[in-house]
């Protein structure tokens, strides 16, 4: 992370970059003994069907959050500005399972109900998956009636302002992943690839944990 043109364009000169803006106004949540830390949200999204698009999203959806309350300084302390904890053992991990948080959220956002943020967010994906489709393979998503495919999305929200100057959390996409790693859903949820494999090739999501978004 830097404010410094001439080092983003330095970085550059080595090896291949994508540069990034950086969210400077992130939507925080408050973690006891911690404080206003950043978070960021996993879901899985499940492609049935490219031509007509087909999308569902997996119920259950994971959390990852900052060790150090956010702040525009330190631009190098990863604890403060990172959210991914688990791959170093001396880095301590907090982990907030999905049904615990929203009523945690909206607690400390008592204006936004965490459905109308998530329709939000699945009107995100919806756009995304439009734009991937949009285009013949190998520009866009190839349209084959028999393939499948298994995505997480990672995203953060951050606030944005309307026209009229009141502020509202926008859903902004980091990455996305294809077949990815489902350990923890299989360890919290033993009925996720259950759910994923009646949703895309049995034709039966509606006894399995998806929603449908398009």
């Amino acid at each position: 992370i830097t404010k410094s043109l001439n080092n983003i364009i330095r970085q550059r000169e080595s090896i291949p970059k994508v540069v990034c803006k950086y969210i400077e106004n992130p939507v925080l949540f408050h973690l006891e003994d911690v404080g206003l830390v950043k978070f960021d949200v996993r879901y899985i999204v499940l492609l049935k069907s490219v031509n007509p698009l087909k999308l569902y999203v997996y119920d259950v959806f994971w959390l990852r959050f900052s060790n150090r309350p956010y702040s525009l300084d330190d631009l190098d302390d990863y604890e403060k500005h990172f959210t991914v904890m688990n791959y170093a053992p001396e880095i301590s991990l907090k982990q907030i399972h999905y049904n615990e948080f929203i009523p945690l959220f909206e607690k400390q956002y008592s204006e936004y109900s965490w459905k109308t943020v998530e329709e939000d967010i699945f009107k995100a994906f919806v756009e995304l998956f439009r734009a991937a489709c949009a285009k013949p393979a190998p520009l866009g998503i190839c349209d084959y009636p028999s393939s499948r495919a298994v995505y997480a999305i990672d995203l953060m929200l951050k606030w944005e302002s309307s026209g009229n100057g009141k502020q509202h959390m926008q859903p902004q996409v980091l990455e996305v992943n294809f077949n990815p790693d489902c350990e923890r859903a299989c360890k919290y949820h033993p009925t996720f690839f259950n759910d994923v494999f009646c949703t895309l090739f049995l034709d039966e999501p509606n006894n399995c944990h998806v929603t449908s978004i398009v």
